[in-house]
């Protein structure tokens, strides 16, 4: 079964016939999902029903901002509950408003790009080390530009006995400034940028978060930035920033970086360098 937090994905799914799903869904209000999939656990739990998967879909509204309460108490409720985030780093389906998943400098409804404040001032809430931290819980960060990590993590997710959290990178194409065509390139550069770094942590593996902590899939895993061998060019934040129209405000004519854009590009590196510690790397 599937619980779909009222968003884009069921703007899209809930159009008749194109609806996707093959198997019982149903939605309700889009910061409450969790709990909705609760009751029905319970309910399929007293039923002896125990075997069968479900899922909640959401976006990071849904599910890092205003329903985070509501995911935060499904995780320590131990249920065998997997849910997918759809991390666009905005509300999307609102217009693009900022979310505690924005980054630094993003130019967004309700934190626009002017002279005085230069997009969003607040640094990126991390959803995948929160949930790291309820205990027993399955995480995993990753996009479907990278099909092999991202099957692994759902395969992964649906074996683990009690609550799974899969967040995905989303490239929200008209809010971001970005071709329609360009999703898996722009998913594929955040992994690389350090933007989005992709993971795995299975609290099976081990007793220690390090033991659990899985960094493959992201490149140079040991360095700061990942450098490309045959060009020597660095890709890092602002390298991923200055090939989406939601930073175009932060480069001047001659497509210098802004100091926002510099701290924004520090926050990206702290995230990395704690992931790196999390994983005994550093």
């Amino acid at each position: 079964g599937i619980v779909a937090a009222t968003g884009c994905n069921t703007v899209y799914a809930a159009t008749y016939p194109y609806n996707p799903y093959r198997i019982p869904w149903t939605n309700s209000l889009f910061e409450n999902a969790p709990a909705d999939a609760m009751g029905i656990r319970a309910r399929w739990n007293q039923m002896g029903w125990q075997d069968k998967k479900l899922w909640v879909l959401g976006g990071d509204g849904a599910m890092n901002d205003i329903g985070f309460q509501s995911l935060s108490r499904m995780l320590m409720s131990g249920m065998d509950i997997n849910v997918l985030v759809l991390d666009t780093q905005v509300y999307s389906n609102t217009g693009g408003q900022a979310s505690t998943s924005t980054y630094v400098g993003q130019n967004t409804k309700m934190t626009y790009h002017g002279s005085a404040v230069k997009g969003k001032s607040e640094r990126r809430k991390e959803l995948g080390q929160i949930c790291m931290m309820h205990p027993d819980v399955f995480v995993a960060q990753t996009t479907c530009a990278d099909f092999n990590h991202f099957y692994k993590a759902i395969v992964a997710a649906n074996e683990h006995p009690g609550p799974a959290v899969v967040n995905v990178f989303t490239t929200c194409q008209p809010e971001h400034g970005v071709g329609d065509e360009l999703a898996a390139v722009q998913a594929r550069l955040a992994k690389e940028s350090r933007a989005f770094p992709i993971y795995i942590y299975d609290p099976t593996r081990g007793d220690s978060i390090s033991e659990c902590l899985d960094l493959k899939g992201n490149p140079a895993v040991k360095d700061d930035w990942y450098v490309v061998p045959k060009t020597g060019e660095t890709i890092d934040f602002i390298t991923w920033a200055r090939s989406e129209g939601r930073f175009a405000k932060h480069f001047d004519a001659d497509g210098n970086p802004s100091d926002e854009l510099l701290v924004a590009q520090e926050d990206r590196l702290k995230n990395w360098r704690m992931l790196q510690e999390l994983a005994g790397i550093r």
